[in-house]
C-alpha cells in the first residue's frame, strides 16, 4: 500500500507540521457516494464514467468543467466527509506566498487573523480522489477547501501589485516600446515643435525647389515600396504550396489548452462569446478560459458575474490588477502566470474560430519541431456586407493572413503575427518575455522576435470570423493604433542592427525591413508623392527626359506602379479564389481611397507618438448589421461552412460539444 501523502507539505511547513499530532490518516470515502450526492443518477454517474474512460478523462474534471458538476456542491460533500471545512470565500493569503508556487499546487497559506495556518487548497479531480482513497492526509481543522476561482480571486488580492507590476515589465528596455515612458511632460513639447519645424522646412523645400522633390522623392521611397511589395508577392506565391494535413490527435492524447480573452468594456458581446466558445470541439476536462477584466470595468465584470452560476468551471474570471499602460498585452501578461495548459491560444470578444481549431492546432504542434512555437490561424472579416469600407477590409484580411502571412511563415520568414488566433507552445511563450505590455502592435513585435531567438512561425489554415469597424471613425481610430504600434515595432528593431541581421540573417532582415518601412514610410511618404506628381503636372516636365537621376526617378515611378498594381491584385485574387469570393473583387479598385486614409492615419500616429504613446484607442463590438460575404477556406481538413455566410452564432446544446 502507498504511504499516505500529508497535504500540508504542499506549502513551506513540512518539517513543523509532521511533528503535529494532527498528521492522522483520515477515513476514505466511496467517491461515487459524493457523486450521486450532487444530484446524479446511478444510470447517469454509469454513463459519464464510460464516457471519460472512453475519452481518457478525469471524470470529476470533465463532469465541473462541462458544468453537470457543481464544483461547490461537490466541495462540501468532499469536506463532509473528511471532517474538513469549505469556505465560499478564500481568506487572504499570507503575505510570503509564492504565486507561481500557489498555482502550480492550487494552494496557500492562509494569513487572516483566526485563521492563520490554515492550508488552503481548490482540490481538481486528481486530488479529491487521492484524499478519497487515503493517498492524501488533510488534516482536520488544519485545510480548507474553496473554489478554483476563489482562490484566484484570492491570490490576485494579495499579488496584485506583483502581478501588474510584472505584466508590464516582462521585457529588458531595449526589448521594449516604454523607452518614452522616461521622458519627462516637459520634453514632449519641443519633440512636437521639432517634428513641426521639419515639416515646415520640408513644405519650404518643396516650394524652392521643387525638382528636387520630384526626384529625391521617388529615389528614397521607391525601392522600400517596391521591396514590401515583392516580398509580400513572393509570400503570397508560397503560400500555394501544398502541405499535408496533420493526422488528427486521439482525443486521450489532446493536451491541456488555455484560451486567454482580454475584455474591456464588452458589456454587450458576453452572450455571443460565451456561446461561440461553447462550440469549440475540445475535451472540456483539457479546456481552461480565462476571462480577463480590467479593474475598472464594472459594467463587464457585473454582466459576467450575472451568468456566473451558467458558466462551467472551466471558464474562470480574473480581474486585472490596476495599472499602466492600459493596453491589450499587459492584460494578457496578468492572465499568463494563471494558464496551466501546454497550448495556449489568444481570442478577441468578437471571435468565432472554426469549432474544430484548438484539435487542429494540437494535431499540428504533435508533428511539428520543437522550434515551431507558434501557429498563426486565418483571421477573416464576418461583416463583409456591412459597408463598402468593410467589404474592402475583408479583402485585405483574405489577402493578408490567407496568403501574405501564410506564404511567410511556409518560407521560414519573420511573421508579423495577427492580435488574436495565435496558439502558442505556453512554456516557450513564457522563455521568450510572452508581450511587450508597451508595444500597441504587441502581435507582431512578438512575432519579430521570436524569430530573431530562433522559433518558428506556422500557419494554421483554420478560420477565425471577427466583427471590423464598417464606419470610418472606428476604422481610422484602429489604423492609427496599428500604425503607431508598427512605428514602435520599427524603433524597437532598429536600436540594435548589428543584432537583428546576426540574429535573422541578411535574406530575413531585409524581408522583414522591406514589410515594417513600406507600411510606415510608405503611407508617410504619400502626401509628398501626391505633391511630386502633381507638381510635374502642373509643371508640365515630361517623363523620362533630362538628366540621368531624372530618368532613374522615371524609371522607380514606374516600378512602384507596376509592383502596387501587382500586390493589389495577385494576393487578393488568389485568396478570394481560394474562399470562393471573387464578387468581393471589385472592392480592390477602391485602393487609391484606402491609402489616403491609412497616410492621414499614419500622421495621426506619428504625432500620438509624441504626445501620448500608449494610448490604446478602443474598437466598438457589436455593431454588425449582416453577417456573409467571404466563403470558408477550400479545405478538406477545415470546419465546413457555408461558402456566403460564415456561422457565427452558438447553437445552444444540453452538453457543451
Amino acid at each position: 500500500m502507498n504511504k499516505p501523502f500529508p497535504l500540508a507539505r504542499y506549502g513551506q511547513e513540512e518539517a513543523r507540521l509532521q511533528g503535529e499530532r494532527t498528521l492522522v490518516r483520515r477515513p476514505t470515502f466511496r467517491l461515487s457516494e459524493a457523486l450521486l450526492a450532487c444530484g446524479l443518477t446511478r444510470d447517469r454517474l454509469l454513463e459519464e464514467a464510460a464516457r471519460a474512460k472512453e475519452m481518457g478523462s478525469d471524470i470529476i474534471d470533465l463532469g465541473l468543467h462541462e458544468g453537470w458538476l457543481n464544483e461547490e456542491t461537490l466541495l462540501r460533500e468532499v469536506a463532509a466527509r473528511l471532517n474538513l471545512v469549505f469556505l465560499d470565500e478564500a481568506p487572504p493569503a499570507d503575505s510570503d506566498t509564492s504565486l507561481s508556487e500557489s498555482l502550480r499546487l492550487r494552494s496557500y497559506r492562509a494569513a487572516e487573523r483566526g485563521r492563520a495556518g490554515l492550508r488552503i487548497l481548490a482540490p481538481n479531480g486528481a486530488l479529491i480522489r487521492a484524499m478519497a482513497e487515503g493517498r492524501m492526509i488533510a488534516p482536520a481543522g488544519r485545510v480548507a477547501l474553496v473554489s478554483r476561482q476563489s482562490l484566484c480571486n484570492a491570490l490576485i488580492r494579495a499579488h496584485g501589485d506583483g502581478i501588474a507590476q510584472r505584466a508590464a515589465n516582462t521585457l529588458p528596455p531595449r526589448f521594449s516600446a516604454r523607452w518614452p515612458q522616461a521622458m519627462q511632460p516637459w520634453m514632449r513639447g519641443p519633440l512636437v515643435l521639432a517634428l513641426l519645424l521639419a515639416v515646415v522646412t520640408l513644405l519650404g523645400l518643396v516650394i524652392a525647389f521643387p525638382v528636387l522633390l520630384m526626384t529625391v522623392v521617388p529615389l528614397l521611397l521607391a525601392p522600400l515600396l517596391i521591396g514590401g511589395a515583392m516580398t509580400a508577392v513572393i509570400s503570397a506565391l508560397a503560400s500555394r504550396r501544398p502541405r499535408p494535413e496533420p493526422p488528427p490527435l486521439p482525443e486521450a492524447k489532446l493536451p491541456a489548452y488555455t484560451i486567454l480573452v482580454p475584455l474591456y468594456r464588452e458589456a454587450g458581446m458576453i452572450d455571443m462569446l460565451l456561446e461561440h466558445l461553447a462550440r469549440l470541439d475540445y475535451p472540456r476536462d483539457r479546456l481552461e478560459i480565462l476571462l480577463l477584466i480590467e479593474a475598472d470595468d464594472t459594467e463587464t465584470r457585473d454582466a459576467l458575474r450575472a451568468r456566473r452560476s451558467e458558466l462551467p468551471g472551466s471558464i474562470l474570471i480574473l480581474e486585472v490588477p490596476p495599472g499602466e499602460p492600459r493596453t491589450k498585452p499587459r492584460a494578457l501578461n496578468a492572465g499568463l502566470p494563471f494558464a496551466t495548459g501546454t497550448l495556449l491560444v489568444v481570442y478577441d470578444a468578437e471571435d468565432a474560430p472554426d469549432p474544430d481549431q484548438l484539435k487542429r492546432a494540437a494535431a499540428a504542434f504533435a508533428v511539428a519541431g520543437p522550434l515551431v512555437t507558434c501557429l498563426q490561424a486565418r483571421l477573416a472579416v464576418a461583416n463583409a456586407y456591412d459597408s463598402l469600407l468593410a467589404c474592402r477590409f475583408a479583402v485585405d484580411y483574405a489577402a493578408l493572413f490567407d496568403t501574405v502571412k501564410a506564404g511567410a511563415a511556409r518560407l521560414g520568414w519573420p511573421v508579423p503575427l495577427g492580435g488574436t488566433s495565435n496558439h502558442f507552445r505556453t512554456e516557450a511563450l513564457r522563455r521568450v518575455g510572452a508581450w511587450d505590455a508597451w508595444n500597441l502592435t504587441e502581435d507582431a513585435d512578438l512575432g519579430i522576435r521570436l524569430a530573431r531567438l530562433g522559433h518558428r512561425i506556422e500557419d494554421l489554415p483554420s478560420t477565425t470570423w471577427e466583427e471590423l469597424p464598417a464606419t470610418l471613425r472606428p476604422w481610422l481610430n484602429q489604423r492609427t493604433r496599428w500604425m503607431k504600434g508598427w512605428m514602435q515595432t520599427l524603433i524597437v528593431q532598429a536600436r540594435m542592427p548589428r543584432d537583428l541581421l546576426g540574429e535573422l540573417g541578411p535574406f530575413r532582415m531585409l524581408a522583414i525591413s522591406f514589410t515594417g518601412l513600406s507600411v510606415v514610410l510608405g503611407a508617410l511618404g504619400l502626401p509628398l508623392c501626391l505633391l511630386s506628381l502633381g507638381m510635374r503636372l502642373y509643371m508640365g516636365l515630361p517623363f523620362f527626359e533630362g538628366h540621368s537621376l531624372i530618368l532613374l526617378s522615371d524609371a522607380l515611378v514606374a516600378a512602384s506602379l507596376a509592383a502596387a498594381v501587382l500586390l493589389e491584385t495577385m494576393p487578393p485574387l488568389i485568396a478570394l479564389t481560394e474562399r470562393r469570393s471573387l464578387h468581393l473583387a471589385p472592392a480592390m479598385l477602391l485602393a487609391p481611397a484606402i491609402y489616403i486614409l491609412i497616410s492621414v492615419a499614419a500622421w495621426r500616429a506619428l504625432f500620438e507618438l509624441t504626445r501620448n504613446p500608449f494610448l490604446w484607442r478602443k474598437t466598438p463590438h457589436g455593431l454588425m448589421k449582416r453577417a456573409g460575404g467571404l466563403g470558408a477556406l477550400r479545405d478538406a481538413g477545415a470546419q465546413k461552412q457555408s461558402a456566403s455566410k460564415p456561422v457565427i452564432m452558438a447553437e445552444k446544446t444540453s452538453r457543451p460539444a
